[in-house]
């Protein structure tokens, strides 16, 4: 699933994770707000990775975040990722803290986003153990 407001971000992401797998099935919403009512509503499905934008109108994703860690259900999601263009060692931090499994800054680059992406899909959540040290993913 992706929560982000910004159409044509959204549609990038989804372009490039098509290429890396046919195998995904890609829950969109507009905002954290529209992500929590869709997680409700598919309690008994719910989705294997969380994309998260930070600033989104009606509910952002610190709040979503905070929300989605707080309720028991939606503690069988392993992985929250922070998908945010904000490089802020701050937002960094404070989503670290309130439970997100990695962070990454949104790429504009059709390649690098691809290796980010593929990195993101290719670790065993299941293993995974965060640290501040591996928390930020890049391409490198």
């Amino acid at each position: 699933a992706i929560a982000d407001d910004d159409a044509e971000d959204r549609e990038f992401f989804q372009e490039v994770l098509e290429t890396l797998t046919a195998e995904v099935e890609l829950s969109v919403y507009l905002n954290g707000r529209e992500l929590l009512q869709g997680l409700l509503e598919a309690k008994d499905d719910l989705p294997d990775l969380v994309f998260l934008d930070l600033n989104m109108p009606v509910m952002n994703g610190i709040a979503a975040l905070t929300e989605i860690r707080n309720i028991d259900v939606f503690k069988k999601i392993p992985v929250i990722a922070i998908y945010s263009t904000s490089t802020s060692p701050k937002d960094q931090i404070d989503t670290f803290n309130l439970g997100a499994d990695a962070y990454i800054s949104k790429p504009s680059d059709y390649g690098i986003l691809k290796r980010v992406l593929q990195k993101v899909l290719e670790i065993d959540w299941s293993t995974w153990n965060k640290d501040k040290d591996n928390f930020i993913i890049d391409s490198n």
